[in-house]
């Protein structure tokens, strides 16, 4: 008998990805489709449409990654910022596929993703910053993933860094993910270089050299390794891992500038263990993955 695969969806703002994968958590079939962060009905069949296209008898669960808080006894989406998720039974809607469905927070499927397989194996404490359109987080402490009292850990970017800055979609002020996401990167580029620069063409145009847009991303980067020295500081992890669109886009013109604010801000650098910032090893796909490998937990 061969091992079962599973299916990995990760649900965003903009799209929706699924993997099928094997038990290894090797990647052997993938789908993808836009999704309007706005319209729940049409959110949800997104994610069946592409579930569906990968979906085949050997696969034995479907794990789902979403963006905000996830109820973890009951895989509840209560409510998210970027996504108008709010007290949705996401496992109901995707058992409709007759396929045991477990759902959690993306940035946590990262983390598993990436501890079990990717830039993070052989680490027992890590975090995951995931950076796309806001910013989220994964927290392996001790070698297990830590979700919290209600499953909520993990929501970094909703740290408020300007109490009177920028309006957040959670609808605060001035949370982390204002400065430094790809939110930020688009709000930066429409105020600096043109009226519909978003984010990918920020990264477009720091890639063929231009001064304003790599300025950008060295402001956003500056200000995403300054809020990771204080999650450092409190969660004291052996590595952190930046993963999202965001981060994978823009790498290293993002990732540099984090490093050099990291290390400036960290507490007591100079005298503690090197905390590496490292890309994360399985891209814009660790939540998907994750999801896939945590879906199998339960049937192995």
């Amino acid at each position: 008998m061969t091992d079962p695969h599973a299916v990995g969806v990760d649900i965003g703002g903009t799209k929706a990805s699924a993997v099928r994968t094997a038990a290894d958590g090797a990647v052997v079939a993938r789908a993808r489709a836009a999704t309007p962060a706005d319209d729940v009905p049409a959110l949800l069949d997104a994610v069946l449409d592409v579930a569906r296209a990968v979906l085949e008898p050997s696969v034995a669960a479907i794990g789902v990654g979403a963006a905000g808080l996830v109820e973890a006894a009951t895989g509840r989406v209560r409510y998210a910022p970027n996504i108008a998720w709010r007290e949705v039974d996401l496992v109901a809607a995707v058992e409709l596929l007759g396929v045991p469905v477990v759902v959690d927070n993306d940035c946590t499927m990262a983390a598993i993703g990436e501890h079990r397989i990717g830039a993070g194996k052989g680490h027992d404490d890590l975090l995951y910053v995931g950076v796309g359109t806001g910013i989220g987080g994964g927290i392996v402490s001790g070698g297990r993933v830590q979700r919290g009292a209600h499953g909520f850990a993990g929501e970094i970017g909703h740290i408020v860094v300007e109490p009177d800055g920028v309006r957040c979609g959670c609808g605060a002020r001035g949370c982390w993910e204002t400065v430094a996401s790809g939110s930020a990167i688009s709000r930066l580029g429409r105020e600096r270089l043109a009226p519909t620069a978003d984010g990918p063409a920020v990264v477009a145009a720091a890639l063929r050299g231009e001064e304003v847009a790599r300025e950008i991303l060295a402001e956003v980067g500056t200000r995403l390794g300054t809020g990771i020295a204080g999650l450092v500081n409190v969660l004291d992890p052996e590595l952190v891992i930046v993963g999202g669109g965001a981060a994978a886009g823009a790498g290293d013109l993002l990732l540099e500038p984090a490093r050099g604010a990291f290390a400036a801000t960290v507490e007591g650098g100079g005298h503690r263990p090197q905390v590496p910032l490292v890309s994360a090893a399985l891209g814009d796909e660790g939540a998907a993955i994750g999801a896939a490998l945590r879906a199998l937990e339960g049937v192995a």
